[in-house]
Formats: C-alpha cells, sequence, structure tokens
C-alpha cells in the first residue's frame, strides 16, 4: 500500500465525537498516523508481519492503519468503551476485523502472553496528571521490541524521556519533530485548530537491532 492510499483509507474513519479532557485525549490525525506507520514499515521494517499493539488506541486510527499495512495481528487497547465501539466500527468499514482486536482495560492492567514486536502510542501529554505518558510508556517498554511513542517536544522533556528510557532498559534511535494539529475539541479551547510541536520517538529494547 502506497502512503497516499493509507492515507486517504485512514480519512475516511469515524472520529470519536466526545472527548474526555482528564484523559488528555486528542484525536491523532490521520495524515500523521499514515506517516508513522509508513516510515515505520520502510523504513525499519517494524509493521508488515508483526504484531502490533495500539495503546490508548481511541479510535483505532493507528491500530487500523498498521493492519492495512499487513501486520499480522492488531490489538487496540483503550480504557473508554465509547472508543472502542467506534474502533470496531472503522475495522469493519475498512475490512480488518479479521487482524484487529480490541481490549477494554487501563494499560496499567494490561497483561500480555506471547511476544509482541511493535507499539505505537499517542499517549496523555502527561500536562493534566503529570507523569501520565510514563505510564504508557513503561507498559509500552516491557511488553514490545521496538516502541512508537508520541510526546510534546519540549527540550526538557527531551531531557527527561531519555533517562526514563535508559532507566526502563531501552534506548532511544530516533526522533522525529513535526506539527500536530489539535481542533477545538475542548470548552477551554479558543481556536479553531491549534499547532504544537510533537515528538516521536523510535524506541529499541537493548537486545533488539537499534538499526533495523
Amino acid at each position: 500500500m502506497r502512503l497516499r492510499d493509507l492515507e486517504i483509507a485512514l480519512q475516511s474513519i469515524e472520529r470519536l465525537s466526545e472527548h474526555d479532557v482528564n484523559l488528555e485525549s486528542y484525536p491523532t490525525p490521520p495524515v500523521v498516523a499514515a506517516a508513522v506507520l509508513f516510515a515505520a514499515q520502510m523504513e525499519h521494517g517494524d509493521i508488515a508481519n508483526k504484531t502490533v499493539f495500539d495503546l490508548g488506541c481511541g479510535d483505532g486510527v493507528f491500530a487500523i492503519g498498521a493492519a492495512l499495512l499487513g501486520a499480522q495481528r492488531v490489538v487496540g487497547v483503550d480504557v473508554q468503551t465509547k472508543a472502542l465501539k467506534v474502533s470496531q466500527r472503522n475495522s469493519a468499514s475498512l475490512g480488518t476485523e479479521g487482524t484487529t482486536d480490541w481490549v477494554l482495560g487501563d494499560v496499567n492492567s494490561l497483561e500480555v502472553r506471547g511476544s509482541i514486536d511493535t507499539v505505537v502510542s499517542n499517549p496523555p501529554f502527561g500536562v493534566k496528571k503529570r507523569g501520565a505518558d510514563l505510564k504508557f510508556l513503561r507498559k509500552a517498554v516491557s511488553i514490545a521490541g521496538v516502541t512508537y511513542s508520541m510526546h510534546l517536544a519540549i527540550e526538557k522533556n527531551r531531557v527527561f524521556l531519555k533517562e526514563a528510557i535508559e532507566e526502563l532498559g531501552a534506548v532511544v534511535t530516533q526522533i522525529e519533530t513535526f506539527e500536530f494539529p489539535i481542533p477545538r475539541i475542548y470548552d477551554f479551547h479558543k481556536k479553531e485548530k491549534h499547532l504544537i510541536g510533537v515528538d516521536l520517538y523510535r524506541i529499541c529494547r537493548r537486545e533488539c537491532d537499534q538499526n533495523g
């Protein structure tokens, strides 16, 4: 599948109509999700024929995108029932229901059996609840060989996260910074769209191939 085809497919999905500010739920734009997944596959081979988990999957844009790129098995995890219902509908509409599974639960209590190759996650940024992003990061690194995780692009945040990742027995192999558009989805938002800087981290456990 070409990048443009993936973008078009993901742009057709149903988005969540309600968002919980306490969960810092910010939907990943389909174009961003497509770019992240496509690069993960083309540059590192981290998607096709792999087992992929999407922690905090929301409407399933990462999980479904991974399935469309040829992942062997994809699991989306979210704490909101309404999000998983939207994910299931999206999976059915794009024909990925045979590859994707959806799990209701908090990432802290998630128990995984078997080997997981890749985690792709847009976790809470940790603005409302300090350390919320680390909860997702710890779980991701503990269950998968490779993690793609999105965080606020602030220099002190980079220093903190790199140290935290090293303490988890992993290393950052790549950081890509891009603009992340946030639509007006909460009452305190004043603009129709606000752009923030976001870092995408590729994180590898020390025993995995850091360049592969």
